[in-house]
């Protein structure tokens, strides 16, 4: 036995010497596996049922893994069971590097389990009590270092002197081939820490079948000097280290390199759920059980990775050590640190998969040539450009794409290729027609790089583009002045040449026109320059002109709005599909200047039955102006959608631009010719006092009759006359409400101001000007705004407001809770109303949520000071909820609808409006009856 299988313990088939130092005899009890209690195949189970390594993401045991092994049927080892190895009950690291698994069996025959080893009372740390029930404490051991075995050489009793030799370590429960190795009369004691003890060895039989062994340690008792050193040296400087599994004890070893090198990476090797290389153990275990076919061949090792916390990555080859007869016998594994390694490989693959990212996204065609001249790799724009797949394109020589015939076939290679050797092996071909798929050329320019490859043998980069479609388009455009200077891609005029003369046709129902429009190009401009705006133009009309389906013209409209005219839209799927197929030519990462610059585009489609007549069109129906501007109506209507959508034109798309732009013109005229009028919705107390009344526009239209505000609002805001407007509304109310009957106190005028924004410079001296022209109290003025208006108010404006609020003026934040602002931003706001709005007052009795958050803002504006008004309450269920919550003020259908002047002055006279706190609720609460 070499001394390094001593200290690691578990040597199989290792015997006791006789007492005279003799040759060694079989310990009592031997027998063969096939003879031994079965029941160990299941202990045997339980000592991998827990998995090793690091707890996350590791599989359990299912049930189909217990027994993993069977000493008698799968093993068949014929070892003696004196020969197994515990390390139960002998310390814990760093003592030594033996570990049990957890439930790992012990060695059959009479040798005391760990429970039967314990100490008993009175004894502690000796497990004094053998297999047989004898209490073994009675035998006087002398003060040197001496134990007592029991028949089956299980050590069932030691002294202080002995634990102190053995390392500090208590080996009670152990058997002697674990602690001695040797003959008796120079043997070696196997420490805790794994070191040799030089040890003379005297055996005393007792009765009962005990046995006292005495130890006389030699002067130079101290461990003997390793002979792992070397391998030692040799595990540190590959980062690597060994462990042991013996199958017979189920107990794990491992080398002091391995110790080390878990040590030096952070590893915990004995976690709550076992040993790390627990998991390895089951797995090589499983195989075993499965039976000769499944298991690995003598010389094969299992292999795999083990992925601790912190990072590390540890390659683990575990073989099978064997009898010789076949049996298994160990597991040995072998354990290196590979994580630079892995590092390293992770670090190339994503280099390679970057490049060939990079390769996939270009525009232009890349290929790859061997040193035979045929193509190994392309990328999807060269495969899309010669109207093949990658596999068909692979292995075809670099010949067969030329639509020439070749004067000079070196070797079958075509001549317009350069050997590496050549002075100039980078260089440019104007023109080279290439052959597609379908027969048909395309002319095209090719960037050619020649180097030879690692093997030495010629290799071949070839950057390939389309240019016969632009070449086409500009011989043809160019006397026209029909084409864009910075991308030569047809302009207006060009593009709206071409549609009229397809319109004119015979195919004219097949005509589309499509535009896209760059989402938010401007922060281009903006962020790295005109110059780098122009770039990006560029490339994105060459994406265009390249890649559009036949019967499609490309063309530049504006600064970032490109246009597209399709002779057979039929052809490409239809309008919709045609403009996906924009959108995705228009949209993706660009790098402009050395940045990623990331795109989106609305687009908008429209096809001939989609574009109605102008007024100056003829017999021929529409023109192509008219298809032009109905495909920008539907970009417009594709921005509100979102960036990045879609919109088809549909019959009469361009009739509400147009309408759009009738409306606004005489919006215009009705505030100057002073055609519009105000009406006035009451804001009562839950007693029916009316305390304001917020004025209301309305317009009577000469032709159109009553115009909705929801109509013309949204006219004004696009056509800037929402301020215009706030002043009209503004002077007109306050004229008219200094006009009101007072009945004890003044009725305030609440105006909602969208386009007299405190921001405005003019706010503070526009307001005063307009109130002390009608003689209206300052403290009969409301002025309403909603929160989306208040948000980030400059200083300037808050001092004005302020102002307005020292001479009476109150403030109120119109439809709270629906817009940006929050409660540090109401907090520092000089409004003394909050409005609830609508949408949390509709289900106020009857959506819980609703309820939440009506009460939410209450609370609030009564925490800050504020009076709530509660817009829109319909019911009288609505009214009585929301006057629980403490809403001071109420507004809505339940009350009043929007009064004309005359009906206000009356209401005001006869001193308010019923509410349901003063008179009865109607069965069906409906609105309008109090």
């Amino acid at each position: 036995m070499s001394e390094q299988e001593s200290r690691a313990g578990h040597r199989p088939g290792a015997s006791v010497g006789d007492p005279a130092g003799g040759r060694a005899e079989q310990a009592p009890g031997a027998r063969r596996d096939r003879d031994r209690d079965p029941g160990l195949a299941g202990d045997l189970a339980r000592a991998f049922a827990g998995p090793g390594g690091t707890p996350a993401g590791r599989a359990r045991p299912g049930p189909d893994d217990e027994p993993l092994l069977d000493r008698a049927e799968a093993l068949n080892l014929a070892a003696a069971p004196d020969a197994e190895i515990s390390g139960a009950g002998f310390g814990e690291p760093p003592f030594g590097s033996a570990r049990r698994l957890p439930g790992a069996p012990r060695p059959a025959g009479p040798a005391p389990s760990v429970a039967e080893a314990a100490p008993g009372p009175g004894t502690p740390g000796t497990g004094a009590v053998g297999a047989d029930g004898a209490d073994h404490s009675a035998v006087q051991l002398p003060p040197s270092p001496a134990m007592v075995c029991d028949a089956g050489g299980v050590v069932v009793h030691t002294n202080a002197a002995l634990r102190r030799l053995a390392g500090s370590a208590d080996p009670t429960g152990m058997r002697l081939p674990q602690l001695l190795v040797g003959p008796d009369s120079d043997a070696r004691l196997v420490r805790a820490d794994r070191r040799l003890a030089r040890v003379k060895v005297v055996r005393w039989n007792q009765p009962g079948d005990r046995t006292v062994v005495l130890l006389t340690p030699f002067p130079d008792a101290a461990p003997a000097p390793s002979d792992e050193a070397p391998a030692l040296d040799l595990e540190r400087a590959t980062r690597s280290g060994t462990w042991t599994f013996d199958l017979q004890a189920g107990t794990l070893t491992r080398s002091e390199g391995l110790v080390e090198l878990y040590r030096a990476l952070g590893v915990r090797p004995d976690g709550p759920d076992g040993p790390i290389e627990g998991e390895q153990v089951e797995r090589v275990c499983r195989m075993l059980r499965r039976g000769p076919d499944a298991a690995p061949e003598p010389t094969t090792a299992h292999s795999s990775e083990i992925r601790p916390q912190g990072g590390a990555v540890l390659s683990c080859r575990t073989r099978i050590d064997r009898t010789p007869g076949g049996a298994p016998l160990r597991l040995i594994g072998t354990v290196q640190d590979v994580s630079d390694r892995r590092r390293a490989e992770s670090r190339a693959q994503r280099s390679g998969q970057r490049f060939a990212d990079l390769v996939a996204t270009i525009t232009t065609g890349v290929a790859m040539l061997d040193g035979r001249g045929r193509i190994v790799d392309a990328n999807p724009a060269l495969c899309q450009l010669l109207d093949a797949d990658l596999e068909t394109l692979r292995g075809v020589p670099a010949r067969s794409l030329s639509a020439e015939p070749q004067s000079d076939l070196r070797g079958g290679l075509p001549d317009w290729l350069r050997d590496p050797s050549h002075p100039e092996p980078t260089y440019r071909i104007e023109s080279l027609p290439l052959l597609r798929a379908d027969g048909t050329r395309v002319d095209c320019e090719v960037v050619v790089n020649a180097a030879p490859s690692d093997d030495g043998r010629p290799f071949w980069l070839l950057v390939v583009t389309d240019v016969g479609e632009r070449r086409r388009a500009a011989d043809v455009l160019r006397e026209a002045d029909t084409v864009d200077p910075l991308t030569r891609l047809p302009n207006r005029a060009g593009l709206l040449e071409l549609a009229d003369r397809l319109l004119a046709g015979p195919d004219a129902a097949r005509v589309a026109v499509v535009c896209g429009d760059v989402d938010d190009f401007a922060r281009v401009n903006t962020g790295l320059g005109h110059d780098a705006g122009d770039t990006l133009l560029v490339e994105l009309a060459g994406r265009l002109q390249r890649e559009l389906p036949y019967h499609c013209t490309a063309g530049r409209l504006s600064a970032d709005e490109f246009a597209v005219v399709c002779a057979d839209v039929d052809e490409v799927g239809g309008p919709q599909a045609l403009a996906a197929v924009v959108a995705g030519l228009l949209r993706g990462d660009v790098t402009v200047a050395g940045r990623p610059v990331t795109l989106t585009a609305s687009v908008g489609v429209a096809g001939r039955d989609a574009a109605v007549a102008g007024p100056q069109a003829d017999a021929r129906g529409p023109r192509g102006d008219d298809l032009l501007r109905s495909a920008e109506v539907a970009v417009r209507e594709a921005k509100q959608r979102g960036r990045g959508t879609v919109a088809v034109a549909e019959r009469g798309a361009v009739a509400p631009a147009r309408r759009q732009l009738e409306l606004e013109a005489e919006l215009r005229a009705a505030i100057e010719g002073d055609a519009l009028r105000l009406e006035y919705q009451p804001v009562v107390a839950p007693d029916g006092t009316v305390l304001s009344a917020e004025a209301l526009l309305r317009w009577s239209h000469p032709v159109h009759g009553e115009v909705s505000p929801g109509e013309f609002l949204p006219v004004a805001q696009r056509g800037g006359l929402q301020r215009d407007l706030d002043l009209w509304v503004l002077r007109t109310a306050a004229t008219e409400a200094a006009t009101w009957p007072r009945a004890g106190q003044a009725v305030g005028v609440a105006v909602n101001l969208a386009g007299l924004l405190p921001a405005d410079p003019s706010f503070l001296a526009d307001v005063t000007a307009i109130v002390e022209g009608a003689g209206l109290p300052w403290n009969q003025l409301v002025l309403e705004l909603v929160e989306t208006s208040l948000v980030a108010l400059p200083r300037p404006a808050l001092d004005a407001m302020s102002e307005l609020v020292r001479r009476g003026v109150r403030f109120a934040v119109d439809d709270f809770g629906t817009g940006y602002s929050s409660l540090a931003r109401l907090k520092e706001l000089p409004a003394q109303t909050v409005k609830v709005d609508r949408a949390f007052v509709t289900g106020v009795g009857t959506d819980p949520a609703d309820f939440a958050l009506a009460r939410a803002v209450v609370e609030v504006a009564r925490a800050m000071g504020r009076k709530t008004v509660a817009e829109g309450v319909e019911t009288a269920e609505q009214f009585h909820v929301l006057r629980g919550l403490g809403v001071d003020a109420f507004q809505g259908w339940l009350f009043a609808r929007s009064l004309r002047p005359d009906d206000l002055h009356r209401v005001l006279r006869g001193g308010g409006l019923p509410t349901p706190a003063t008179s009865a609720t109607p069965a069906d609460g409906t609105p309008g009856v109090w």
